[in-house]
């Protein structure tokens, strides 16, 4: 058997991938996070997504308490954000997905602290997330499945518009972690959301600017957009190895899959 070198090998992997086509933004590197982990509304916006509440206290930075009363949230959406922000106001915190080790899904996976990387190529963008190792896979040019299996990312179709990469993403499933902010804010089966990746030079180096539209009938009244940032840190020049599950002793209960499992008596 012929034993091809290491360093053959991934060259002939490198030159099989296709390089994005030319005028392609160039989204690589690697990207922090900056500013709020939440959506900001957009300037002028008379819709916006829901926002932190101002707390007080020592423990107000611990406090990650939803503005219920956004009149975007339908009745239902209502509750659950209120139920969560009065649990956050009694010092009860309220786990979410990437305090669980669940994937966080979109539009919420845009919030994560951590660096962010983008790997382009001529039919697809993944996007590596620091954070337990998640990972989005974005087909480029391609149309939606007919008949889609829900799953923790959804099916995410992109396309180039000048310097900006969109991203359609469809097929999110639901279940207990299935949040669109921090706040906890729910979605439906039909939740559908637009993503909008462009970068801009500051005197500082890269920015990039997401701009965020969630549409879902069945928990908004009305679709509603939203911003973020990253940027980029020459500090910043690789991820770390980051897993949440590897033999974490530190679970609180309600924080997990399910009940952390406790023995009635002693082994011994």
């Amino acid at each position: 058997m012929r034993i091809v070198p290491v360093c053959v090998l991934f060259a002939c992997l490198a030159a099989a991938t296709p390089a994005p086509a030319a005028g392609t933004p160039d989204l690589s590197g690697l990207w922090l996070r900056t500013g709020d982990l939440w959506f900001d509304p957009v300037d002028g916006a008379s819709v916006k997504p829901v926002q932190r509440l101002k707390a007080h206290g020592p423990n107000a930075d611990d406090i990650w308490a939803g503005d219920f009363d956004n009149p975007v949230l339908k009745s239902w959406a209502r509750d659950v954000v209120r139920r969560n922000a009065q649990s956050e106001l009694q010092l009860q915190h309220v786990f979410t997905a990437d305090d669980t080790c669940w994937p966080s899904g979109v539009p919420q996976a845009v919030n994560l602290i951590g660096p962010v990387q983008f790997l382009q190529t001529r039919d697809r963008v993944e996007i590596l997330y620091e954070r337990d190792h998640q990972v989005r896979r974005i087909q480029l040019g391609q149309r939606h499945s007919r008949r889609l299996k829900p799953s923790w990312y959804g099916e995410s179709i992109g396309h180039y518009e000048g310097d900006t990469l969109v991203v359609d993403t469809v097929g999110l499933k639901t279940h207990r972690m299935s949040v669109v902010d921090p706040f906890g804010t729910p979605h439906t089966g039909g939740l559908h959301v637009t993503e909008r990746y462009r970068v801009f030079a500051t005197p500082f180096g890269h920015g990039m600017e997401v701009t965020v539209t969630v549409e879902d009938p069945g928990t908004f009244v009305t679709p509603w957009t939203g911003t973020a940032e990253y940027t980029q840190d020459k500090a910043t020049t690789e991820m770390d190895e980051i897993v949440c599950a590897e033999n974490n002793r530190d679970f609180s209960d309600g924080s997990t899959f399910g009940t952390i499992p406790t023995a009635n008596r002693s082994d011994f």
